[in-house]
């Protein structure tokens, strides 16, 4: 019992602190799932597009998903995308990172208290099942929250982008808020920042991590 016990406490140990290192270490590995998630995506379509990579034209070409949901091909693939990159960055933290990650977490962030709280997946999925997504309008959802075992006590937020068009010209940067968002006005990396009390980096194929 006083070996499973220390065991547990130095694992809690471990999780309370993110060194420098580990955060670049897993940076580069969460960089390695984006480029696997594009080219094992890519690859399934052999002849689908002209070239390897999507044109912007047929990235804007309707098509179907794989629940049978009329969606452009721009949607599709980046869906796909982040499933692949997703199921990767869980094999590599469970391997690291046990009970110190959540992937997909939900988040409600009010502006004007600047209080932020954390929605389960129960909670989540019942609001839906009720009928009730509306209340999830605004709610944040980053891609890879590395915490301390508390969803709330925040040390690290990556977010995968996979766009359909391969264009290297210029930098990738976050997306700005619709008219129809509550956060408005903002673009995702700001709210993120606001929200979550850390600054939040971007994970691109071929770009690498960027801020």
């Amino acid at each position: 019992m006083q070996t499973v016990g220390s065991a547990v406490a130095s694992g809690a140990a471990v999780l309370r602190v993110l060194t420098e290192t580990t955060r670049k270490e897993l940076s580069e590995e969460l960089e390695r799932c984006a480029n696997l998630a594009r080219s094992e995506v890519l690859l399934r379509y052999p002849t689908q597009f002209k070239d390897p990579s999507p044109s912007d034209a047929e990235c804007k070409q309707w098509t179907e998903d794989r629940k049978g949901r009329r969606v452009t091909w721009a949607m599709r693939l980046g869906t796909e995308m982040h499933t692949v990159a997703l199921d990767c960055a869980t094999d590599i933290l469970n391997r690291v990172r046990r009970g110190g990650f959540s992937l997909d977490p939900c988040y409600r962030y009010d502006k004007k208290t600047g209080k932020t709280t954390f929605v389960s997946c129960e909670e989540v999925k019942d609001l839906l099942e009720r009928g009730c997504g509306d209340e999830l309008v605004g709610t944040l959802r980053p891609d890879v929250v590395l915490h301390s075992g508390n969803p709330l006590d925040i040390q690290a937020v990556f977010d995968f982008k996979f766009p359909c068009v391969n264009d290297n010209k210029e930098a990738p940067r976050w997306r700005d808020y619709p008219d129809t968002s509550p956060h408005h006005g903002c673009n995702q990396g700001q709210v993120y920042t606001d929200a979550l009390k850390v600054e939040p980096v971007l994970i691109f194929p071929r770009w690498g991590v960027l801020p």
